[in-house]
């Protein structure tokens, strides 16, 4: 097994955020025995001369306009959520942990090209989640957790190596049991690789089993059962704004984050989506401004679905200004990875032009045609979404490249017919009887006809009246 951390230092901090503008100064506390302490403060708060472990009676002190939030456990359980709905791809096994999301690895190293494929994958697109990051890969959880809180970037694929990557780190950061700290620290011992050197039943003597218990399932020596995370079927998040946004362009960062997430979502279950729904949130109890997005065939990939919020966001009138962002979808199919032939580069371009305009102009705006099972000419086409119809096409040839949107009555002198001068018909005819059970029932007789003047026509006569008419033309 092999197990990668994904540790958030400032996430306590950063579901605040969106309270406060970048200058102003804020501050997350938490309550002990001896009162409010300072743990997370930002830059603003940092250049006033707050730290984390100050008590919160100096930091109003310090600055009079600070901002200060109770941390909350909750909002930080929802953020990491988020980011496990976009590390669905990753791996299928995630777990968490305080600040903490923890994947088991080992079997998508060979989807991905190996370890530091993965990590350059993951290194890329963690800072558009807007987040902080660290990480640390091992043979267990705990060892991973552990890496990326204390010893960030450092990777470790044995249990040697583990030892030696774990000996400097402080006892104090793996437990905060305090018999065992104040036993082993009674001794002179502070590290781990200190508590590792101690003979075992010594150790169990001083501190009991409960340390012993933690130093094997650190190192992989008994198991570390953990509850993994189960996405739900249907995908819904949502993003609080920083500050209110009144122009549409503002909302693509947002949209983007949001859209990282649903594409970890998607892959990771192996399926794609061709609709997706939009809320925009106002504020002072406003009706939310919802749209949806279409795609002509099922996607996944973030930035083609990025590209037609684009295209769909500039086309919407922001009636008041935005507050917070949804993204919900429940239609979805299952997606298979397929290698693109020789011309798979066109297909793709076409797609992406018509979804473009059927997000800049409209759906309704950008249409295709099909050819419904229907022998009568004049329901033989009709327009449909591009890319979803139907072919029912006859062989090049036997219909005409423009169809007369009504047909076109012509006169007969000495039994032939006239357009142009008299018509001279061509090999069989086509017979034609349909439509009895709608009330538009035909009965024709269709030619291939050429005029003096060297046009091919594409005439009838009515069977039932003996009238001629011109119905389309041939190139």
């Amino acid at each position: 097994m092999l197990w990668l951390g994904l540790y958030f230092p400032e996430l306590p901090l950063e579901v605040f955020s969106h309270a406060a503008p970048a200058d102003a100064p804020l501050v997350v506390i938490e309550r002990g025995r001896e009162g409010d302490r300072v743990c997370r403060c930002n830059r603003a708060a940092r250049a006033a001369g707050i730290h984390p472990g100050l008590r919160l009676q100096s930091a109003l002190a310090l600055a009079a306009a600070l901002q200060v939030h109770q941390r909350d456990s909750a909002r930080e359980r929802e953020r990491l959520h988020e980011v496990a709905f976009w590390a669905l791809q990753f791996s299928p096994r995630i777990s968490f942990e305080p600040s903490l999301v923890l994947l088991e690895i080992g079997a998508s190293l060979r989807l991905f090209g190996g370890l530091e494929a993965l990590l350059q994958r993951v290194t890329a697109e963690a800072p558009q989640l807007g987040l902080e990051l660290a990480w640390g890969a091992a043979p267990t959880p705990m060892a991973a957790g552990l890496l990326a809180r204390e010893m960030p970037s450092r990777q470790v694929l044995d249990e040697r190596g583990l030892h030696t990557a774990l000996a400097q780190i402080p006892l104090a950061r793996l437990t905060r049991e305090r018999d065992a700290r104040r036993l082993v620290s009674d001794i002179g011992l502070h590290t781990i690789g200190e508590c590792l050197l101690l003979p075992r039943p010594e150790l169990a003597r001083r501190a009991g089993p409960l340390l012993l218990q933690l130093f094997d399932r650190l190192l992989g020596r008994a198991p570390d059962p953990r509850e993994s995370w189960q996405p739900p079927a249907v995908f819904a998040q949502g993003i609080e704004l920083q500050a209110e946004i009144a122009h549409h362009t503002a909302l693509v960062f947002p949209a983007r984050r949001l859209l990282l997430a649903l594409a970890g979502f998607l892959r990771g279950r192996g399926i794609a989506t061709q609709r997706l729904e939009w809320s925009l949130q106002h504020r002072d109890g406003q009706p939310d401004t919802r749209f949806r997005q279409g795609l002509l065939q099922p996607g996944q990939d973030p930035e083609r679905l990025l590209e037609l919020f684009r295209e769909r966001i500039e086309r919407i009138r922001l009636e008041a200004p935005v507050t917070g962002l949804r993204l919900r979808v429940d239609d979805c199919v299952p997606h298979a990875e397929r290698s693109s032939d020789l011309f798979e580069s066109t297909r793709n371009r076409d797609e992406s032009l018509l979804e473009r305009l059927g997000s800049r102009l409209g759906p309704q705006r950008v249409r295709g045609l099909e050819m419904p099972a229907d022998h009568r000419p004049e329901q033989s086409i009709a327009l449909c979404p591009p890319g979803s119809g139907r072919s029912g096409a006859p062989p090049p040839g036997e219909l005409p490249v423009w169809l007369l949107p009504k047909p076109y009555p012509l006169v007969v002198r000495n039994g032939v017919p006239q357009h142009g001068g008299p018509l001279r018909l061509q090999g069989g005819h086509r017979r034609i009887e349909s439509g009895w059970w709608d009330g538009q029932d035909i009965a024709r007789d269709y030619y291939q006809a050429i005029n003096p003047e060297g046009e091919r026509l594409w005439v009838y006569q009515e069977r039932r009246s003996g009238k001629w008419f011109l119905h389309g033309l041939f190139d």
